[in-house]
């Protein structure tokens, strides 16, 4: 793509929900700009995660060979959940004992747990044989200046035919050391995994390190991993079972998977215009799973605010738990292993909905006196209790649960809510005397439930010191989140039933909706243009800022981007599957393909058609290469190829005319 349609492409202002893609990276995340965000609750950056944990041994001794023989694995000690002690316990923890040393600083691989479905390997750094610290090989990770290279260091993956793996991946602090997680399935839409002969017997990571902190050098291992006994001890049970709610969404139950250190559930979550009308918010439920005696063995409260989903159960907390566009997410939700449980049956029990009251409550007081006599109120039955406090400590406080929330001093404003048995939380908006909206440094929620089910929520706003206390406060709300019981349930034992049929596409609203039909017209007409003798037809549309994008009817069929204060196209994109071009476009794609590397082929996957100002091109690419072709001269005007690091170092010196971000041959 020439600079000048980059430099436009990047003009385009895209919330930072379609920035954070991280799987598919930044440049197909801007193409596509329906697409939305893996849901993360842990991780703030866009793959990393860097949870710290700690060790209860001291590295130095949980390192040594005297220690290593009384132990069976490293995995015992390190702070993580049951479900990989477990597999740990059952003999899936294997010493690598593999490392590599360049300019005084060693790279150890240490130990992995094999589990198919969570492949999780232990790996540090040393200098003068004490531990450095992991995070120094992340520095680069997210550049802030334009000569640093994101890739610098990196992480490669080939199955026993050399076939190089698109696998999920995060990471975990455990103290000086990292564990990086892998996943060899993926949830996308054709290319999850159906069967265990479609993951691989072997797999093999190659470690390519070339930059420490500010230390370049190279500290490239290659790790072998036997999945064999992994994929011995795994299921997939195909389920192909849909719920269709009456508040407009779908939930297909797809798959049941079982491995050493987790079951998982794979679920993908469907919604209509009628839910996007009426909610503009992700569908949230809940679900259990019994065994044949009634035994609840696992349970996942799927809602966004973690304060409130108190009804899940063996439920192992993931950084990154879900993947797809907008309207259609896929889910894979883990749990303490149960593949030995019998006659399992999965009940859905509650949905979520986030409802609107038909007028506002508002109560107001000055937060002094409520630090002395707590303030009652009472509205559509919820009983309400307010109080205020000074915080005069540094220190952390520790909830009721275990968290640990509020650093440093500051005050704090308690609402007690007794809230019934279908209503979880107030959404409250806070001001001060003068009308000025309050935001709180940190707003916690306490959620519990008593025997008759009825729900009390005790949400916790605080204010960090400068803050000074208002004379007046008033807390104001007008929507709540809602529990409605759903009564649904299913065997999970393997069905023979046919994959569930496609739902169409969502939208933030339909052109019906935006109601503009002088504007969709004049798009639809400069798409027929682009594309003469194809059908043509507006559907869904977004907005951000100052223009709208308008889709085409069709599984991501094409967009016309517009300005809304011209009301005029001015982006034009028509999106093809390639063997749907033309068979001369095809054909010259491949000729410039061949003269970079006859060895290579099956390049391409898709073609798009782009215009913009004065650009008109056609950009044909795949997972390793992209073609971009003049329109109106049919010159090639780029070709690019990407190797991995591992193809890279094994090309002979000058054999690549340039490297670009991850290893490209450009002409």
């Amino acid at each position: 793509m020439t600079n000048k349609v980059t430099e436009e492409i990047e003009s385009i202002e895209i919330p930072r929900e379609l920035r954070e893609r991280g799987k598919l990276g930044i440049e197909q995340a801007r193409r596509e700009l329906g697409l939305r965000t893996w849901r993360s609750k842990l991780a703030k950056t866009a793959v990393i995660a860097a949870a710290s944990a700690g060790l209860i041994v001291a590295l130095g001794a949980a390192t040594s060979p005297t220690f290593a023989s009384y132990v069976k694995s490293l995995f015992t000690f390190y702070n993580v959940d049951e479900g990989l002690k477990k597999a740990a316990d059952e003999g899936f923890a294997e010493p690598v004992n593999r490392e590599v040393t360049d300019q005084g600083i060693t790279l150890k691989v240490k130990e992995v747990v094999n589990d198919v479905f969570r492949l999780s390997i232990v790996y540090g750094l040393e200098k003068d044989g004490k531990p450095l610290d992991t995070d120094l090989l992340f520095e680069n990770f997210t550049p802030t200046d334009p000569e640093q290279d994101p890739y610098v260091n990196e992480y490669t993956f080939t199955d026993e035919n050399g076939k190089e793996l698109n696998l999920s991946r995060h990471w975990q602090k455990v103290g000086n050391d990292r564990m990086l997680y892998l996943s060899l399935d993926d949830v996308a839409p054709g290319k999850e995994v159906k069967s265990l002969t479609d993951l691989p017997n072997k797999l093999f990571i190659d470690f390519n390190i070339n930059q420490i902190g500010e230390t370049a050098g190279k500290w490239h291992l290659n790790v072998p991993v036997d999945l064999s006994k992994a994929k011995a001890s795994a299921a997939v049970i195909p389920l192909n079972k849909r719920y269709e709610s009456p508040f407009g969404f779908s939930l297909d139950f797809l798959q049941l998977r079982h491995g050493p250190s987790k079951s998982e559930m794979l679920v993908q979550v469907n919604e209509t215009q009628k839910w996007k009308r009426s909610y503009q918010v992700d569908p949230s439920f809940r679900y259990q799973i019994k065994d044949g005696q009634g035994r609840v063995i696992a349970a996942e409260d799927f809602l966004p605010l973690h304060d409130l989903a108190i009804g899940s159960k063996n439920a192992i907390p993931q950084f990154a738990i879900g993947q797809g566009t907008s309207g259609k997410m896929r889910y894979w939700h883990a749990f303490l292993p149960f593949q030995e449980a019998k006659d399992l049956k999965l009940e859905l029990t509650t949905v979520y909905t986030v409802e609107r009251m038909a007028k506002d409550f508002s109560v107001s007081f000055d937060p002094k006196e409520v630090m002395k006599q707590p303030l009652t109120k009472e509205t559509e039955g919820n009983k309400l209790s307010f109080t205020a406090r000074m915080k005069t400590e540094e220190a952390k406080e520790r909830l009721s649960d275990g968290r640990e929330v509020f650093q440093g001093k500051g005050w704090v404003i308690e609402a007690d809510q007794q809230l019934g048995a279908d209503t979880l939380d107030l959404k409250w908006a806070l001001k001060d005397g003068q009308g000025r909206e309050m935001t709180p440094g940190q707003q916690v929620a306490l959620l519990s439930q008593d025997e008759q089910g009825h729900y009390r929520n005790r949400t916790l706003f605080f204010f960090q010191d400068g803050a000074a206390v208002p004379d007046r406060v008033t807390m104001t709300y007008n929507r709540y989140t809602k529990a409605n019981p759903v009564s649904w349930s299913i065997p999970l034992e393997p069905s023979s039933d046919p994959a569930l049929p496609e739902v169409p596409k969502v939208y933030d609203m339909t052109i019906e909706d935006l109601n503009k039909p002088e504007i969709v017209a004049k798009a639809e007409k400069a798409v027929r243009e682009l594309v003469p003798g194809e059908p043509v037809e507006m559907y869904g549309v977004t907005e951000l800022a100052d223009r709208w994008f308008l889709h085409l009817k069709g599984e991501d069929a094409g967009m016309a981007i517009v300005d809304k204060a011209a009301g005029e196209p001015f982006i034009l994109r028509r999106h093809y599957a390639y063997d749907k071009l033309d068979g001369a476009l095809r054909q010259k794609a491949e000729q410039a393909m061949r003269e970079l590397d006859s060895g290579q082929n099956r390049w391409f996957e898709r073609g798009e058609r782009l215009k913009m100002k004065d650009h008109n091109e056609w950009i044909i690419s795949g997972e390793r290469a992209e073609v971009v072709i003049d329109a109106v001269t049919g010159a090639v005007t780029k070709a690019a190829l990407k190797y991995s690091p591992k193809e890279v170092n094994a090309q002979p010196p000058g054999k690549h005319t340039q490297r670009c971000r991850t290893a490209r041959r450009c002409a």
